[in-house]
């Protein structure tokens, strides 16, 4: 039976869960805005050069996402979920708040990009951190019958970041110059995503802290199965792949299709409202049927059908035949995320949760959100054939259906219901 007064409240559930929707806010408003801080924080040189500086500058946020996840997975098994996330947190507010405030190259010279380098790399530190322990926090907080809905939250939390971020970005470039977006306009979008740390902070330290609570009943792990963790994080790496081609999007309707930049934020907002609904149909059902039977069924129908749906989304030249497909692809994906990442996360024992959940997500997600953009876009450069999201999302499909098969002969009884197909 669980502990009922332990149970955070909806305030304080929301509160573990901002520091994901803020990570995924700064890395879309950073690559929404890569021109324009490009323009204002960078040296002036040959053409592009302060845009690719400003690219490297966000893949060194990512470099640092492991370390991250390393530092602070350990410590939250250490010495508490709670004020691993207080850390975390704080961490993550002081780099949004520098970015924001940081002076022009013109006005303090070299200093300007050296400070956005160290704000980006405290951002992935704090990021990376941030993970392990709040998915931790929120497995352990859950009644078991309800622990996939509750741990999907915190991959809502991520597509409701990415949301936000496309309506900000589509707010702000709506009513101000080119000018003024270079001159404070991103700014603006840094500073209203750090507005909301002082209050998610506040909630975060009334926490109960769960790591010393017992785990009951039959399904309790208590030692790692490392094949078995193994195949699970081949299913994060086919859902984090899925995610890191949906965002890919915005840019790749922009450059590729030439759609206007006012329809890539329509386009990169109706996809992550369509990730939240999968999401939250993936926890739902993976809580009634099981967690291998919805991925698996998912995976499948991915595998087979991504390709086709993504190639009829582009056909057709319009804003509205690619949102669909693409709300399709994503919906599909999001179902096998939710209960794929329940199945890592339940999989981990309690006294290495935090450091194993943190540092597994922590690797893959550099990985596949640093470099799936980049290989993308170089691929469709070389061979003009525009259809690589496609193969990306099918991809991601199969490792996806691998993973629940080899999950499934290793550690069924810990999936939800029964998991036998």
């Amino acid at each position: 039976m669980h502990d009922q007064k332990h149970l955070p409240t909806r305030k304080q559930f929301v509160a573990v869960i901002s520091g994901n929707a803020l990570e995924f806010y700064d890395f879309l408003s950073f690559s929404f805005f890569a021109v324009n801080v490009s323009r204002v924080m960078f040296p002036a040189g040959a053409p592009g050069s302060a845009l690719l500086l400003t690219l490297m500058t966000a893949g060194a946020g990512f470099g640092a996402r492991p370390l991250g996840a390393i530092l602070f997975g350990l410590l939250g098994d250490r010495i508490g979920r709670r004020p691993t996330m207080l850390a975390t947190f704080a961490l993550m507010g002081v780099s949004a708040i520098g970015l924001a405030l940081t002076p022009s190259y013109a006005a303090i010279g070299v200093w300007a990009p050296v400070l956005v380098v160290l704000f980006r790399l405290m951002q992935g530190l704090a990021a990376g951190g941030d993970v392990g322990p709040t998915t931790a926090f929120l497995a352990e907080s859950s009644p078991p019958e309800k622990r996939g809905m509750l741990i999907a939250l915190q991959l809502v939390a991520m597509r409701i970041g990415v949301l936000g971020s496309g309506m900000v970005g589509l707010m702000l470039a709506s009513v101000l110059t080119p000018a003024q977006l270079d001159a404070f306009g991103w700014r603006i979008a840094f500073a209203i995503g750090a507005g909301i740390v002082p209050l998610a902070f506040i909630l975060r330290r009334r926490l109960d802290e769960t790591l010393h609570l017992p785990e009951s009943g039959p399904n309790v792990v208590t030692e790692l199965d490392v094949r078995a963790y193994a195949a699970a994080l081949l299913g994060v790496f086919g859902f984090l792949l899925a995610g890191a081609t949906g965002d890919f999007l915005f840019v790749y309707a922009v450059t590729f299709l030439k759609i206007p930049v006012t329809n890539g934020y329509l386009l990169q907002m109706a996809a992550a409202a369509t990730q939240i609904v999968g999401l939250l149909a993936g926890g739902w059902l993976g809580d009634r049927i099981g967690r291998q039977k919805v991925n698996f069924a998912m995976a499948v129908l991915a595998a087979l059908t991504s390709l086709p749906l993504f190639r009829w989304g582009i056909a057709g030249g319009t804003l509205g035949q690619l949102a669909l497909a693409a709300a399709l692809l994503l919906l599909m994906a999001t179902v096998s995320a939710a209960v794929a990442y329940a199945a890592f996360v339940e999989i981990t024992p309690k006294r290495h949760r935090a450091g194993l959940v943190g540092i597994g997500y922590g690797v893959v997600v550099a990985l596949t959100f640093g470099l799936t953009p980049v290989l993308l876009t170089r691929y469709m450069a070389r061979s003009g054939d525009l259809s690589a999201p496609g193969y990306a999302f099918v991809v991601a499909a199969v490792l996806l259906g691998v993973s629940s098969v080899l999950l499934g002969k290793r550690a069924a009884p810990t999936l939800g219901k029964s998991s036998a197909l």
